[in-house]
């Protein structure tokens, strides 16, 4: 559960660090970049439920949860056409080079945050909560460890 924790402050401490980076940024990479801010934003809404310091709030949660379940997915992939890895981009190569575990990934990304945002939907324990959002950013993380500069 620590380790889950630490994921959920890491990448939402990353969306802050990204803010500033963005500066600057056009077009297609933009567009993915406000989709990412906006996840990002939705997972800082349940990392204190997660820890504990704010009561597991289920409307909350099904509402942040499809939010990223929006961004995810063909949503997610048709924002990185080739070539769109310069800067202000974090994207590295290797999401074209792999392309199918890119791929894989965001469509994983839009399966979990569509079993979170069900298990808050429909009266799942917060620890049925915990579970599901942390198997959501694992996801996350899995992503931004082969994929992100």
């Amino acid at each position: 559960m620590k380790f889950i924790v630490g994921v959920a402050v890491a990448l939402a401490m990353s969306v802050s660090i990204s803010a500033i980076a963005h500066e600057g940024a056009t077009g297609v990479v933009k567009e993915r970049m406000d989709g990412m801010k906006s996840i990002g934003q939705q997972v800082k809404i349940m990392v204190p439920m997660l820890k504990g310091t704010l009561p597991y709030d289920a409307a909350k949660v099904a509402e942040s949860a499809g939010i990223i379940e929006s961004h995810a997915g063909e949503n997610f992939t048709k924002l990185f056409p080739e070539d769109s890895d310069g800067h202000p981009s974090e994207a590295l190569p290797a999401i074209w080079d792999d392309w199918s575990k890119f791929n894989d990934i965001a469509s994983d990304l839009q399966s979990r945050a569509n079993a979170l945002k069900m298990v808050a939907a429909n009266g799942g324990s917060e620890g049925d909560f915990k579970g599901a959002l942390g198997n959501m950013l694992q996801t996350c993380k899995s992503c931004h460890s082969n994929f992100r500069e």
